[in-house]
């Protein structure tokens, strides 16, 4: 699954960042993490059989 950060790239690096890996791939991974963990909460929360979870998780693709 692709994350789409246009706007953190078009900022280029980030001069304070001290971290061991690029400022950018960090936070790819915490956004790939947090869109898998709201997709996960939004399939338990919707209504069964209503196709909202379905809908959730096929928009963010």
């Amino acid at each position: 699954m692709k994350i789409e950060t246009p706007i953190l790239k078009k900022l280029g690096p980030i001069p304070f960042w001290r971290g061991s890996e690029k400022c950018l791939d960090s936070l790819e991974r915490m956004y790939r993490r947090a869109m898998e963990r709201s997709n996960r909460v939004l399939q338990k929360t919707s209504p069964a059989g209503s196709g909202d979870s379905q809908r959730a998780s096929s928009s963010v693709q």
